[in-house]
């Protein structure tokens, strides 16, 4: 835990997928701002006495799943998702880096999982016409706008496992 540390670029691919998971993560943290802009009009408004903005739930709710959506690829590069490294925190590295490569590849999996399913749900919810209840905004448009952070999660994954089973390539976001 604590700060979190800057990606260096090993190769080309990495380049990419560094500017793209960055540009992607600026882009939530920009909707986040968005949102609590419309959040503190919407309560500002209600307690002055001018009304709440209309849908801001239906609105904050698409929103924030767009937004958190898009830091996934970023913090995929950076190796710091949520993982129980317990038993191969002290492993040797020869050990250790297999280990590691193996719930690399079973993310970059459930990674493609989550945007084939995500992709499946966009194309249900465009063919129900299903909307929002106070500003019908079709409900496949946040859908859709899901899958291309779980997508590049899911690149960034592949290329983790991939430099995770070579060892003389560096594993992007590790700890030095």
């Amino acid at each position: 835990m604590g700060i979190p540390h800057d990606l260096v670029e090993h190769d080309k691919v990495e380049h990419y997928l560094i500017m793209a998971g960055k540009a992607m993560a600026i882009s939530g943290g920009m909707l986040f701002i968005a949102l609590i802009a419309m959040s503190l009009v919407s309560i500002i408004g209600r307690k002055l006495g001018f009304g709440s903005v209309n849908g801001d739930i239906e609105l904050m709710q698409a929103g924030t799943a767009v937004a958190a959506t898009a830091f996934l690829p970023y913090c995929t590069l950076l190796g710091e998702h949520i993982k129980v490294d317990f038993f191969t925190e002290n492993m040797r590295d020869s050990l250790k880096r297999p280990i590691d490569g193996v719930a690399e590849v079973l993310f970059a999996i459930v990674s493609g999982i989550l945007v084939w399913r995500t992709i499946l749900s966009a194309i249900a919810t465009y063919e129900s016409q299903e909307v929002t209840t106070l500003v019908s905004l079709p409900l496949w448009i946040p859908t859709a706008l899901l899958v291309p952070g779980l997508f590049l999660m899911a690149v960034c994954a592949i290329y983790r496992a991939y430099a995770h089973f070579h060892p003389t390539k560096n594993i992007p976001g590790a700890h030095k």
